[in-house]
Protein backbone atom coordinates (compact mmCIF):
# COMPACT_ATOMS: atom_id res chain seq x y z
CA UNK A 1 0.00 0.00 0.00
CA UNK A 2 1.46 3.34 -1.10
CA UNK A 3 2.01 5.95 1.56
CA UNK A 4 0.04 9.22 1.15
CA UNK A 5 1.97 12.01 -0.54
CA UNK A 6 2.89 14.89 1.73
CA UNK A 7 1.34 18.22 0.89
CA UNK A 8 3.44 20.98 -0.64
CA UNK A 9 4.43 23.99 1.47
CA UNK A 10 6.37 27.05 0.35
CA UNK A 11 9.25 28.52 2.33
CA UNK A 12 10.60 32.03 1.88
CA UNK A 13 14.38 31.57 1.68
CA UNK A 14 16.79 34.49 1.51
CA UNK A 15 19.96 32.41 1.62
CA UNK A 16 20.43 33.48 5.22
CA UNK A 17 20.56 31.57 8.44
CA UNK A 18 17.09 32.11 9.84
CA UNK A 19 15.15 31.29 6.68
CA UNK A 20 17.24 28.13 6.15
CA UNK A 21 16.35 26.87 9.63
CA UNK A 22 12.69 27.67 8.96
CA UNK A 23 12.75 25.82 5.61
CA UNK A 24 14.42 22.82 7.23
CA UNK A 25 11.67 22.77 9.84
CA UNK A 26 9.04 22.90 7.09
CA UNK A 27 10.71 20.04 5.21
CA UNK A 28 10.20 17.72 8.17
CA UNK A 29 6.41 17.81 7.75
CA UNK A 30 5.85 18.45 4.05
CA UNK A 31 7.31 18.65 0.60
CA UNK A 32 8.63 22.15 0.15
CA UNK A 33 8.97 24.68 -2.58
CA UNK A 34 11.61 27.34 -2.06
CA UNK A 35 10.88 31.00 -2.88
CA UNK A 36 13.88 33.34 -3.15
CA UNK A 37 13.13 37.01 -3.82
CA UNK A 38 16.00 39.16 -5.03
CA UNK A 39 15.14 42.64 -3.80
CA UNK A 40 18.31 44.25 -5.06
CA UNK A 41 20.43 44.01 -1.92
CA UNK A 42 24.19 44.42 -2.30
CA UNK A 43 25.10 40.83 -1.35
CA UNK A 44 22.52 39.35 -3.76
CA UNK A 45 25.12 37.19 -5.53
CA UNK A 46 26.36 35.78 -2.23
CA UNK A 47 22.83 35.08 -1.04
CA UNK A 48 21.94 33.30 -4.26
CA UNK A 49 25.11 31.19 -4.06
CA UNK A 50 24.14 30.21 -0.51
CA UNK A 51 20.64 29.34 -1.69
CA UNK A 52 22.07 27.05 -4.38
CA UNK A 53 23.89 25.06 -1.67
CA UNK A 54 20.79 24.96 0.49
CA UNK A 55 18.57 23.58 -2.27
CA UNK A 56 21.00 20.70 -2.77
CA UNK A 57 20.48 19.80 0.88
CA UNK A 58 16.75 20.56 1.09
CA UNK A 59 15.87 18.94 -2.25
CA UNK A 60 12.77 21.10 -2.77
CA UNK A 61 10.07 20.03 -5.20
CA UNK A 62 10.45 23.39 -6.92
CA UNK A 63 12.51 26.54 -6.58
CA UNK A 64 11.49 30.02 -7.63
CA UNK A 65 14.02 32.84 -7.91
CA UNK A 66 12.04 36.05 -8.31
CA UNK A 67 13.72 39.21 -9.57
CA UNK A 68 12.14 42.02 -7.54
CA UNK A 69 14.90 44.59 -7.40
CA UNK A 70 12.23 47.26 -7.85
CA UNK A 71 11.71 46.92 -4.09
CA UNK A 72 15.13 48.48 -3.56
CA UNK A 73 13.94 51.57 -5.43
CA UNK A 74 11.59 52.24 -2.52
CA UNK A 75 14.47 52.52 -0.04
CA UNK A 76 14.00 55.37 2.41
CA UNK A 77 17.66 56.36 2.64
CA UNK A 78 21.04 55.79 1.06
CA UNK A 79 22.43 52.39 2.02
CA UNK A 80 25.70 53.12 3.68
CA UNK A 81 27.09 51.13 6.58
CA UNK A 82 26.97 54.12 8.89
CA UNK A 83 23.25 54.63 8.37
CA UNK A 84 22.21 51.05 9.08
CA UNK A 85 21.46 50.53 12.75
CA UNK A 86 18.96 47.65 12.73
CA UNK A 87 19.70 44.70 15.01
CA UNK A 88 17.87 42.33 12.70
CA UNK A 89 19.64 39.54 10.84
CA UNK A 90 18.67 41.53 7.74
CA UNK A 91 20.00 44.97 8.52
CA UNK A 92 18.58 46.53 5.35
CA UNK A 93 14.96 45.44 5.82
CA UNK A 94 13.78 48.56 7.66
CA UNK A 95 14.83 50.79 4.76
CA UNK A 96 12.10 49.37 2.52
CA UNK A 97 8.50 50.27 3.39
CA UNK A 98 6.14 47.28 3.51
CA UNK A 99 8.83 44.91 2.23
CA UNK A 100 7.47 41.97 4.22
CA UNK A 101 3.99 42.58 2.83
CA UNK A 102 5.36 42.48 -0.71
CA UNK A 103 7.34 39.30 -0.02
CA UNK A 104 4.31 37.56 1.46
CA UNK A 105 2.10 38.67 -1.44
CA UNK A 106 4.52 37.17 -3.96
CA UNK A 107 4.76 33.94 -1.96
CA UNK A 108 0.96 33.79 -1.64
CA UNK A 109 0.53 34.08 -5.40
CA UNK A 110 2.99 31.25 -6.00
CA UNK A 111 1.37 29.16 -3.26
CA UNK A 112 -2.08 29.55 -4.79
CA UNK A 113 -0.82 28.68 -8.26
CA UNK A 114 1.01 25.64 -6.88
CA UNK A 115 -1.85 24.53 -4.62
CA UNK A 116 0.42 24.81 -1.60
CA UNK A 117 -1.74 25.57 1.45
CA UNK A 118 1.06 26.73 3.75
CA UNK A 119 3.78 29.41 3.56
CA UNK A 120 6.63 29.25 6.07
CA UNK A 121 8.06 32.63 7.02
CA UNK A 122 11.16 32.88 9.23
CA UNK A 123 10.35 36.42 10.31
CA UNK A 124 12.82 38.18 12.60
CA UNK A 125 11.80 40.62 15.31
CA UNK A 126 13.87 43.35 16.91
CA UNK A 127 14.73 42.17 20.45
CA UNK A 128 14.56 45.67 21.95
CA UNK A 129 11.00 46.25 20.75
CA UNK A 130 8.78 44.81 23.49
CA UNK A 131 5.68 44.73 21.30
CA UNK A 132 7.41 43.34 18.19
CA UNK A 133 6.18 39.77 18.58
CA UNK A 134 2.61 40.83 19.29
CA UNK A 135 2.67 43.14 16.27
CA UNK A 136 3.96 40.38 13.95
CA UNK A 137 1.42 37.88 15.29
CA UNK A 138 -1.41 40.34 14.68
CA UNK A 139 -0.11 41.24 11.21
CA UNK A 140 0.15 37.56 10.26
CA UNK A 141 -3.38 36.92 11.48
CA UNK A 142 -4.67 39.87 9.48
CA UNK A 143 -2.83 38.76 6.35
CA UNK A 144 -4.20 35.23 6.74
CA UNK A 145 -7.69 36.70 7.07
CA UNK A 146 -7.12 38.72 3.90
CA UNK A 147 -5.97 35.61 2.06
CA UNK A 148 -9.16 33.89 3.20
CA UNK A 149 -11.19 36.68 1.62
CA UNK A 150 -9.20 36.76 -1.63
CA UNK A 151 -8.89 32.99 -2.10
CA UNK A 152 -12.15 31.56 -0.70
CA UNK A 153 -11.77 28.49 -2.91
CA UNK A 154 -8.38 27.55 -1.44
CA UNK A 155 -7.22 28.04 2.14
CA UNK A 156 -3.78 29.65 2.42
CA UNK A 157 -2.01 30.01 5.76
CA UNK A 158 1.22 31.77 6.72
CA UNK A 159 3.14 30.11 9.55
CA UNK A 160 5.90 31.71 11.62
CA UNK A 161 7.36 28.77 13.60
CA UNK A 162 10.49 30.61 14.71
CA UNK A 163 8.72 33.61 16.18
CA UNK A 164 9.48 34.02 19.86
CA UNK A 165 12.72 32.05 19.81
CA UNK A 166 15.72 33.86 21.22
CA UNK A 167 18.81 34.00 19.04
CA UNK A 168 20.63 31.25 20.92
CA UNK A 169 17.56 29.02 20.81
CA UNK A 170 17.38 29.49 17.06
CA UNK A 171 20.94 28.22 16.61
CA UNK A 172 20.30 25.32 18.99
CA UNK A 173 17.23 24.33 16.97
CA UNK A 174 19.26 24.43 13.77
CA UNK A 175 21.94 22.25 15.30
CA UNK A 176 19.38 19.72 16.53
CA UNK A 177 18.02 19.41 12.98
CA UNK A 178 21.50 19.11 11.50
CA UNK A 179 21.36 22.36 9.54
CA UNK A 180 24.71 22.93 7.79
CA UNK A 181 25.28 26.51 8.92
CA UNK A 182 28.20 26.93 6.52
CA UNK A 183 25.68 26.95 3.66
CA UNK A 184 24.24 30.27 4.83
CA UNK A 185 25.25 33.89 4.28
CA UNK A 186 24.43 36.75 6.64
CA UNK A 187 26.89 39.57 5.92
CA UNK A 188 25.35 42.62 4.26
CA UNK A 189 28.57 43.74 2.61
CA UNK A 190 29.66 42.80 -0.91
CA UNK A 191 32.80 40.95 0.19
CA UNK A 192 34.28 37.49 -0.30
CA UNK A 193 34.10 36.75 3.42
CA UNK A 194 31.97 37.96 6.33
CA UNK A 195 33.02 41.46 7.37
CA UNK A 196 32.34 40.64 11.06
CA UNK A 197 31.32 44.26 11.71
CA UNK A 198 28.01 44.99 9.95
CA UNK A 199 24.79 44.65 12.02
CA UNK A 200 23.94 41.32 10.38
CA UNK A 201 27.35 39.85 11.21
CA UNK A 202 27.06 41.23 14.75
CA UNK A 203 23.66 39.53 15.12
CA UNK A 204 25.12 36.23 13.91
CA UNK A 205 28.05 36.47 16.32
CA UNK A 206 25.67 37.08 19.24
CA UNK A 207 23.44 34.20 18.22
CA UNK A 208 26.23 31.63 18.08
CA UNK A 209 27.74 32.91 21.31
CA UNK A 210 24.37 32.63 23.04
CA UNK A 211 24.15 29.01 21.89
CA UNK A 212 27.79 28.43 22.92
CA UNK A 213 28.57 27.05 19.48
CA UNK A 214 31.22 27.90 16.89
CA UNK A 215 30.05 29.36 13.60
CA UNK A 216 31.51 27.10 10.88
CA UNK A 217 31.15 29.82 8.27
CA UNK A 218 33.50 32.08 10.20
CA UNK A 219 35.89 29.23 10.97
CA UNK A 220 36.21 28.26 7.32
CA UNK A 221 36.81 31.86 6.24
CA UNK A 222 39.81 32.59 8.44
Amino acid sequence: MALPTKSLSLALCSGGLRSYICATLAARDSRIGVVHINDGRGPATRLLAALDKQTITLKPSKTWVIDADYIRQMALAAETTGMITSESSDAFSALNPLRDLQFLSIAAGLARASKAPTIYWGVHHAPKESDAIARIVEATQQFNALLGMLTPDFKLTIKTPLLGLEDGQLIELGQQMGVPFEQTWSCQMTLDRPCMSCPACAWRIRAFRAAQLADPLVATKR
